[in-house]
């Protein structure tokens, strides 16, 4: 090889080494967005002739710890399942003392009766009375959404967590977001 030719190689490897010194530390692949799983869970269900799937998944850094999840329901098992006790669970999440109780018990964590009494009043609101958030915190043990560690001590069910926040972020959704579209009509499963 010439010296002209390896002089040249030399100060082309010297400019690639100065690009990648101010380039700094690779950065790291971005996560697949949640529009890329959506879009092959509906390739899966057109291959497999199939109604299709829903899912979810989140991740969060509570006071409870970190979660990450997603899960997965098939379209034609969740038409088909009995909705009674999930009409139970959404009828405990319709009243705004327990979604109040609920927003309290996931920033906090572990709250003593005073706190959540002092969640629901105060600051010139109407306060509830001893009994009232004793039927709040009743409905929402009933729908298996908070436990009671000790007397007079609830937090959220670690079980639950991650489904009453996608609930939640879900309704935000559908309250705040203008419709996408014609309504669908769904197959009969079968």
């Amino acid at each position: 090889m010439s010296e002209d030719r390896l002089a040249e190689l030399e100060r082309r490897i010297a400019r690639l080494e100065s690009r990648v010194d101010t380039a700094g530390p690779p950065r790291p692949a971005e996560p697949p967005s949640l529009t890329a799983a959506a879009t092959g869970m509906l390739h899966k269900a057109k291959k497999d002739d199939k109604l299709g799937t829903v899912g979810y998944a989140g991740a969060a850094r509570l006071t409870a710890g970190e979660s990450l999840w997603d899960r997965q329901v098939s379209l034609a098992e969740l038409l088909s399942a009995d909705w009674t006790p999930v009409a139970d669970i959404l009828e405990s999440l319709g009243s705004q003392p327990r979604l109040a109780l609920l927003a309290t018990l996931v920033r906090q964590g572990r709250c003593t009766t005073t706190d959540l009494q002092e969640s629901l009043g105060g600051d010139g609101e109407q306060t509830t009375t001893s009994g009232q958030l004793y039927h709040h915190l009743r409905a929402l043990q009933s729908a298996r959404l908070i436990t009671q560690r000790r007397r007079g001590e609830y937090e959220l069910a670690p079980q639950a967590m991650i489904q009453v926040l996608t609930i939640l972020a879900a309704a935000f959704d559908l309250a705040n977001d203008p419709p996408l579209g014609l309504p669908v009509n769904f197959p009969e499963p079968g």
